[in-house]
């Protein structure tokens, strides 16, 4: 282990206790207060100052207040000076020869004088004679009034003795004398404050005890623990697997003492303050004790100073709030949530600040704990706070007559918790508009496909619009309008998220993710596409359901065209051999086709493909989806389709496919699927159609063209990230039609490096006249006009 878990972060304050440690030994006396809240890292700072001392060749004198000892004269110096004899003189004094050990008699109380203080002064200074003293005290406040008043003398007589003081505080602690503390602290050479540790601090002292983490990680054990270092030390020795919500038991009989003396009721107080929350006023939480309002602000007022309480009075430390809470038994949680409710409504705070008060209780069996409940799931659904308004309404389901609010609940659970929707909304009225679109996402489904069809340039304001909104959509994105369909999905995914309507949200994700996938931007689409996987698990979405199906099939196609056709396959693990008939089944069976296809398990998706278009046929629709990779009429076929309905990317494509079985005799067919997918956007689609009509040409020996469009093609398969298909357009750029020679590219590599005509023919020892025509067939064959062009163009060239 590294550190002790106290001192990490504490190495400004250590050098400043080791200056003064040196400048003491040199005759310069110091007193030090280091003052810090509970669990600050005090005690570990000031057992490091003794062990300096120690080591610096200090005689170290060592006590610690003790709040049991408080009214004991010079207890504390009876600890410091345990094992020291101070001389005859404190034979003269009974109290301080009590107190040291020095008699049997028992020191009496009463006010310190003078000749008392002076005897302890000239002890502690022949003993700096002989080698230089540190005296640390630690928790001070609990130091008795004479040893505490001694303390305080310190400064005045140590100022030119090899003598060094530190006097450690715990801030907001009760004191037996506080206003000699205050002398103390005024007379002191320095004050150290120990204030919360930085994120690197926080993060060597998570990783002294956890090993290396992340800065997410460590964000957030800092966040939970308030930066402070015992409660962090507390949060990942207790840490399993989260963070949030965590609790340290062992910090109980710590925090629990240090309350106690603070007043007897200062645990009641911070119970409250860990119920109540944000809700939080003294005349509440003296009322929820049951005591004086002035007799809790002095008890408010030390929990500040401790650090444990905020300017607006609620705990700094999540931990010790989950901790204090977690020490409740479940009844009497419920009943201090019950009193707060109660208490929070009469005086006239807001629905939902008593709602979730009441989340925690038991049933009140009271119609205002209903009203209540049902105003504050209006309230939190006009703010988008779905989650927030489904604990209400639920709860409000515990009580008497709350047997109308069932459809009211079940339409708000068809955001976040589809079977609950399902079950809810059919027991209170089976004939509901929304109960079919939530079995859809449940897999079950009537078996039509819905034609409602909604204007893609007016956002929807409900749910139940959303998805007529985004099939119109698929429609501007068929005609190959990529860019615009794009940007009204991304505006129709912000509206779904405001809401936190989650179905609509995972349907935003996966339209997205297919125009993604059309524009080339293949990362994002797998990116959208397993969100909306991920979205539709957390609202209990079936597998097995066009939804599913749906963002699965997006998953794969963008797989797929980034070359990752292994985990493409791994896609489809999830969905049954025989798919269910469900609206999404042909899109699943036609991707999962091409997978198989490219994975060489041609049978299987040639299956999958016929499968698809039987049912397309059965539904009597008709879709270039399914088509079978054979060619000929089919391709015709294809084409025909593609332009009787406008869908601009397969005709495209069937265009490309016809061509590149034509070859030389297929340019023209070549040239217009470039030419249609030229201001669509979809850059992967381009860079195939650029590719083939390069390569056709050439194949004619137009070599100048050609290489135009396999460097637009090169450049469009880069951006979008295919690796694959990149490689192959550049060694089409390099082998051309029929490649250079070896004495074309020597000549060629010179002129690339600036060298003139007859500087290459000397150095190659040919002609003038032979540099001169090996220059102009590398032009024709790299498709160049002059040397200037010829250091890329060769690069590309391989």
């Amino acid at each position: 282990m590294g550190a002790k878990p106290g001192l990490v972060g504490r190495d400004r304050e250590t050098t400043r206790l080791a200056e003064a440690l040196t400048a003491a030994s040199g005759g310069d006396g110091h007193l030090v207060v280091a003052t810090g809240g509970l669990g600050a890292g005090k005690t570990a700072l000031l057992t490091t100052a003794r062990e300096l001392a120690a080591r610096h060749g200090f005689t170290v004198l060592a006590a610690r207040g003790s709040y049991l000892e408080r009214d004991l004269p010079f207890g504390l110096v009876s600890r410091l000076f345990v094992c020291v004899q101070p001389g005859d003189d404190v034979q003269h004094q009974p109290r301080i020869a009590a107190a040291l050990g020095q008699s049997d008699s028992l020191a009496e109380p009463g006010p310190v004088t003078l000749p008392e203080l002076h005897v302890l002064h000239r002890a502690l200074a022949r003993m700096a004679a002989e080698r230089p003293v540190a005296l640390v005290v630690d928790d001070a406040q609990w130091a008795d009034q004479p040893s505490l008043q001694w303390l305080s003398t310190l400064p005045h007589r140590i100022e030119h003795l090899p003598i060094f003081a530190l006097a450690g505080i715990g801030a907001g602690e009760v004191c037996a004398g506080p206003q000699t503390l205050e002398e103390l602290l005024a007379a002191s050479t320095s004050e150290i404050r120990l204030d919360e540790l930085s994120f690197a601090d926080s993060r060597a002292l998570v990783e002294n005890e956890l090993g290396p983490q992340d800065d997410d990680f460590v964000a957030l054990c800092r966040a939970e623990a308030g930066g402070n270092p015992l409660l962090l030390l507390n949060l990942v020795r207790a840490y399993t697997d989260h963070v949030v919500g965590l609790t340290a038991p062992a910090l109980l009989p710590t925090v629990n003492v240090r309350l106690r003396r603070l007043a007897p009721h200062a645990p009641d107080a911070l119970h409250a303050l860990a119920v109540l929350g944000g809700e939080v006023t003294l005349p509440r939480v003296a009322e929820l004790i049951g005591i004086e309002p002035c007799e809790l602000a002095g008890t408010i007022a030390a929990l500040h100073r401790m650090g444990l309480l905020s300017a607006d009075g609620s705990l700094v430390h999540p931990l010790v709030r989950n901790t204090l809470r977690e020490e409740l038994t479940i009844t009497e949680r419920q009943d201090l949530h019950a009193a707060a409710a109660r208490l929070l409504t009469e005086t006239g705070a807001s629905a939902e600040a008593v709602a979730e008060h009441l989340v925690e209780t038991r049933p009140q069996g009271e119609e205002w704990a209903t009203e209540v409940l049902v105003s504050a799931a209006q309230r939190a659904r006009t703010r988008n706070r779905v989650v927030d308004a489904v604990r209400y309404l639920r709860r409000a389901m515990d009580e008497p007559e709350s047997a109308g609010l069932l459809a009211e609940l079940g339409e708000v659970e068809s955001y976040v918790d589809v079977p609950a929707a399902v079950d809810h909304l059919g027991e209170a009225d089976p004939a509901h508009p929304a109960l079919p679109g939530l079995l859809a996402l449940l897999g079950e489904e009537p078996q039509f496909e819905p034609d409602v069809v909604g204007d893609p340039d007016v956002l929807p304001t409900t749910p139940s619009e959303f998805e007529p909104y985004l099939r119109a959509i698929g429609f501007v994105r068929m005609r190959g309008e990529l860019t615009a369909a794009y940007a009204r999905v991304d505006r129709a995914l912000t509206v779904a998220r405001r809401w936190q309507h989650r179905p609509c949200v995972a349907a935003a994700l996966t339209a997205r993710s297919a125009c993604l996938r059309d524009l080339g931007r293949l990362a994002g689409a797998e990116a959208d596409a397993r969100e909306a996987l991920a979205v539709l698990e957390s609202c209990g979405a079936a597998r097995v359901s066009t939804p599913v199906f749906a963002a699965l099939t997006e998953l794969s196609l963008a797989l797929l065209e980034m070359g990752d056709v292994e985990m493409a396959s791994a896609v489809f693990e999830v969905v049954p051999g025989e798919v269910p008939d469900l609206f999404g089944a042909p899109a699943l069976l036609a991707a999962r086709g091409r997978v198989r296809i490219a994975a060489e398990r041609r049978k299987d998706g040639v299956r999958d493909l016929l499968d698809c278009g039987e049912r397309l046929h059965v539904r009597r629709c008709d879709s270039t989806s399914w088509r079978l990779p054979l060619g000929g009429d089919h391709l015709l076929a294809e084409e025909r389709l593609a332009r009787s309905i406008g869908a601009v990317l397969p005709l495209a494509a069937s265009l490309r496919a016809q061509g590149v079985l034509l070859g030389v005799e297929g340019i023209a067919l070549l040239q217009e699927s470039v030419d249609l997918l030229a201001s669509s956007g979809a850059l992967l689609e381009r860079a195939r159609s650029h590719f083939a009509l390069g390569r056709a040409l050439h194949l004619a020996g137009r070599v100048k063209p050609a290489r135009a469009e396999l460097r637009v093609a090169v450049d469009l398969a880069d951006d979008c990230g295919v690796e694959e298909l990149a490689e192959e357009i550049r060694q089409e750029l390099a082998a051309g039609p029929a490649g250079l020679t070896e004495s074309e590219r020597r000549v060629a590599a010179l002129a690339a490096e600036g060298k003139m005509n007859r500087e290459i023919a000397a150095v190659l020892f040919v002609q003038l006249r032979t540099v001169e025509i090996h220059l102009t067939k590398v032009y024709r064959k790299l498709g160049i006009d002059g040397r200037d062009q010829l250091a890329p163009a060769l690069r590309l060239a391989g």
